[in-house]
C-alpha cells in the first residue's frame, strides 16, 4: 500500500477519533446553568484522607449518591497543608459557579482570629453546618484528678504547671481558653499534640496530663486507660451518658464542633440554597444516621439565618479571647534578613566566578533562551485564559498545544494538519479523561 494511502488513513482515524471526543466532551460540559448541577461538585478538604473532616465529608457523600439526592456526585478532593490555607485558599479563589466549595470545621473561625489563617468566614458564602461533635476532657486512669473541680483547682493552686494536649489555634485549643476563662486565675501550659491519635500517644506517655478528644474518639480510645472529666455540650452526650457536662460542675462552658460547608464569596444565592437543601436531605437519610450515630456525631444541621447567626457569634465570642503569648519566639524578621544577607553574597561571587564561560557560550545561550521565553510565554497565557476565565479547559488547552507544535517545528506548513490534529486530540480527550473516569471537576 502506498505511503500516501497509508497516511490518508491514518488522517481519517484520528480526524474520526477527534470527532467523537468532541462530542462526548461538548454534550458532558454543557454551562446551562438552569440545568445546575450538570456537572460533578467538587467538595476540598483541606485535611488528608483519612481524618474526621475527609470521614463525614465521604458519609455525606455516599448519602446523596445512594438517595440520588442530585442528578452529578460530590467528588472530594484533599488539598492538605498550610494549617488548612492551602484547602481554603483555593476554593477561596475558585470560581463561583457553584462547582467548587469547602469542607472545614469551626477551625476556620479558630484560625482566622489567631491569625494563623489569612482565610476568614467572610470570604466564603455559608451553606451549611452539619454533624455536631462535643469534646470530652480526658486523663489517664493512673491520674490523681478523679473530678474535674479537682482538676481545676490544681490549675488555679499552680498555674501552668498542668500540661494540656491541644491543637494549636484549632477547636481544641479554645475549649482549653474557655475553660481557663471559666475560673479566675486558671492557667494551663498549653502543649501542641498534633490530631487524635498523637493527643492519645502524648497522654498515655505522660507528656501531657490532660487532653480533649472528640465523644467518638473517647468511646475508640478508653479501653487504653482513659477516665473522662467533663464533657462540654450543653446537655450530657447520649453516647456517654455518664460522664458529666462542666456546667454541671459549676464551670460555664460548652464548645461543640460542627463541620461547616462553604462556597466562594459571591456564589449565587439559588445555587447556595440547592445545596443546602441537599445537605438538609443527605443528614436525614437512614445511611448518613446510621453512621453518625456510630461516630457518636450528633444529627445536627444549621442553615439559612440560623447559621449566619451561628457564625457571628462564633466569631465575636473567639475573637473576643486574649491569647496570651507563652513562648518566647525568635525573632524572625532578623533571621530571615541574615540568612538573605548570606544568599545573596554567595549568588554574587558565583555570578563573578562564572562571568567569562556564560560570555563564551553566549550565542548558545541566547538561542536557548529564546525557546525558553516563548514557552515562559504559552504557560503564562494559558493560565491565565482559565484564570480569568476567559476559555474553558478545552479551548485553553486547544490553544495552548496548537501555539507550542506550531514553535517546536518552527511554523512548518508540512506539519500543520499533524499539529491541529494533536491539539485536538489533546484538549478533548484529556478533558474527557478527567471529567467522566477520574470525576475531576475542570474548568
Amino acid at each position: 500500500m502506498p505511503l500516501s494511502s497509508l497516511k490518508l488513513i491514518l488522517h481519517t482515524c484520528l480526524l474520526s477519533l477527534i470527532a467523537v471526543l468532541m462530542y462526548l466532551s461538548l454534550s458532558s460540559s454543557g454551562d446551562d446553568q438552569a440545568s445546575y448541577p450538570n456537572k460533578p461538585i467538587q467538595v476540598v478538604v483541606p485535611y488528608d484522607p483519612g481524618g474526621g473532616t475527609d470521614t463525614f465529608a465521604r458519609i455525606i457523600q455516599k448519602g446523596i449518591k445512594d438517595n440520588n439526592l442530585m442528578p452529578q456526585p460530590l467528588v472530594v478532593v484533599n488539598k492538605p497543608g498550610g494549617g488548612t490555607t492551602i484547602g481554603s485558599g483555593y476554593v477561596k479563589d475558585a470560581r463561583t459557579d457553584g462547582y467548587t466549595m469547602l469542607c472545614l470545621h469551626e477551625a476556620i473561625i479558630t484560625a482566622h482570629v489567631t491569625g494563623q489563617s489569612p482565610h476568614g468566614p467572610d470570604v466564603f458564602e455559608p451553606v451549611g453546618a452539619t454533624g455536631e461533635v462535643i469534646q470530652v476532657i480526658l486523663v489517664s486512669e493512673d491520674s490523681p484528678y478523679q473530678t474535674i473541680e479537682q482538676f481545676m483547682a490544681e490549675a488555679k493552686a499552680k498555674p501552668e504547671t498542668i500540661k494540656l494536649g491541644v491543637t494549636m489555634s484549632m477547636p481544641t485549643h479554645f475549649t482549653g481558653l474557655m475553660l481557663e476563662s471559666s475560673a479566675p486565675d486558671t492557667r494551663f501550659r498549653f502543649v501542641s499534640s498534633g490530631g487524635g491519635a498523637a493527643r492519645l500517644a502524648s497522654l498515655m506517655g505522660g507528656h501531657v496530663d490532660a487532653s480533649f478528644f472528640s465523644v467518638s474518639e473517647y468511646i475508640r480510645f478508653k479501653a487504653n486507660g482513659l477516665r473522662p472529666l467533663a464533657s462540654f455540650g450543653t446537655t450530657r452526650h447520649p453516647g456517654v451518658p455518664e460522664v458529666p457536662t462542666a456546667i454541671e460542675s459549676g464551670f460555664n462552658v460548652s464548645n461543640s464542633n460542627l463541620q461547616y460547608w462553604w462556597f466562594p464569596k459571591g456564589t449565587d444565592p439559588e445555587i447556595v440554597d440547592y445545596l443546602s437543601n441537599v445537605l438538609d436531605q443527605a443528614m436525614k437519610t437512614d445511611y448518613v444516621r446510621e453512621r453518625l450515630t456510630e461516630l457518636s456525631i450528633l444529627p445536627q444541621i444549621i442553615v439559612g439565618d440560623e447559621l449566619r447567626e451561628r457564625i457571628e457569634a462564633r466569631m465575636k465570642s473567639f475573637g473576643d479571647m486574649t491569647i496570651v503569648e507563652r513562648v518566647k519566639l525568635p525573632n524572625v524578621v532578623a533571621w530571615t534578613f541574615g540568612a538573605m544577607l548570606v544568599f545573596g553574597v554567595g549568588v554574587w561571587m558565583n555570578y563573578m566566578r562564572s562571568r567569562k564561560s556564560v560570555e563564551s557560550q553566549e550565542t548558545t545561550l541566547r538561542l536557548r533562551l529564546d525557546l525558553v521565553w516563548k514557552s515562559l510565554l504559552l504557560v503564562f497565557g494559558y493560565v491565565l485564559l482559565m484564570a480569568m476565565g476567559w476559555f474553558s479547559f478545552i479551548w485553553a488547552t486547544l490553544l495552548f498545544v496548537l501555539m507550542g507544535c506550531l514553535v517546536l517545528v518552527d511554523f512548518k506548513k508540512d506539519k500543520l494538519l499533524i499539529v491541529v490534529e494533536l491539539s485536538l486530540l489533546m484538549s478533548f480527550g484529556v478533558h474527557l479523561v478527567f471529567t467522566q473516569i477520574f470525576m475531576v471537576s475542570l474548568p
